[in-house]
């Protein structure tokens, strides 16, 4: 919950936090932990674990967390998505992040596993991130699942803080189902408005190359009566083919055209120029614009975000 109260007091904006994820095949975690101890002074007071992107299963994410809280007295955020779990699954979860003292849920759709729809039955299943949402509520509220699978059994009140994702270029559903970017972000900003309502405290938005998304998505949210803090999402980066995987109409982020030809056009010294000098320009702007909060993809890396950080202030 700190992470939510964090948002709520508007003297601690804006709030600045990194992203890691747990390593690859029990590789060691020092480069993390020294990534983490590098950003903290210079203004990163959050710092959130991934439940494995892009469909990964990658095992790790609590203890990670956990670790971090208790190396540099952080708050710390999981992720945690709906794949691959059926609702008892995920209140198994939720009752181990609790004992352990982690009470900062990103709760997400996530991407189903590589190569597979969804192999959990979806009568015991959560359909979308809403029903996380509520889950998650219920266990705040003391209300945990019966065999039946509702929430009638009465148990100890959790104190989970929850944030949910933000698609500031719409979410890639709802554009499919228009095909017009105007009527596909109305659409989702009525699903994002019963998340909202469901009890999420914050958005965390996807990554942008753009400032001016985010004020237009903040302004679009307002407009439907979505009134939580909206922290928008920066990847530090320094070559071309670092983001071109995120890039077009998977995941719906786009790049300036003008940048992504700079970029094209440059070796890969250039690019890092190029990129640097772009993303500091949006940063300063989010800052100047009074955001919320920045939450910085570093990819488990510092020195892109400190470079950042240095150049926007």
């Amino acid at each position: 919950m700190e992470v939510a109260r964090l948002y709520q007091d508007q003297s601690k904006w804006p709030v600045l936090s990194a992203e890691t994820f747990p390593t690859e095949n029990f590789r060691p975690i020092d480069p993390i932990l020294k990534a983490v101890e590098r950003l903290l002074p210079h203004g990163i007071s959050v710092v959130t674990t991934t439940w494995g992107a892009m469909g990964s299963a990658r095992g790790g994410t609590a203890s990670l967390s956990r670790i971090l809280h208790e190396t540099f007295e952080v708050p710390t955020v999981v992720h945690l998505s709906i794949q691959g779990k059926t609702r008892q699954d995920i209140e198994g979860i939720l009752r181990g992040l609790h004992l352990d003292g982690l009470h900062n849920i990103l709760a997400l759709g996530g991407d189903p596993p590589s190569g597979q729809v969804d192999y959990v039955p979806a009568d015991q299943r959560h359909a979308h991130a809403k029903g996380l949402v509520e889950q998650i509520a219920n266990l705040n509220r003391g209300r945990w699942l019966d065999q039946e699978g509702a929430y009638s059994r009465r148990g100890v009140e959790t104190r989970f803080g929850i944030g949910c994702a933000g698609f500031p270029e719409v979410h890639p559903e709802d554009f499919e189902e228009t095909g017009d970017f105007g009527a596909g972000m109305q659409r989702y900003l009525g699903f994002l408005k019963k998340k909202v309502d469901a009890g999420v405290d914050y958005i965390v938005e996807q990554m942008i190359f753009d400032a001016d998304h985010h004020f237009r998505f903040v302004e679009a949210a307002q407009a439907v009566g979505i009134n939580v803090p909206i922290i928008a999402g920066i990847l530090p980066f320094e070559r071309l083919t670092q983001v071109q995987r995120f890039l077009g109409p998977q995941l719906r982020i786009s790049m300036p055209a003008d940048l992504a030809k700079s970029l094209a056009n440059a070796d890969e010294e250039e690019q890092g120029k190029i990129a640097e000098a772009h993303m500091a320009l949006q940063v300063r702007k989010l800052l100047e614009g009074g955001v919320a909060g920045i939450h910085f993809y570093c990819m488990n890396r510092s020195a892109p975000t400190l470079r950042l950080l240095e150049r926007a202030r």
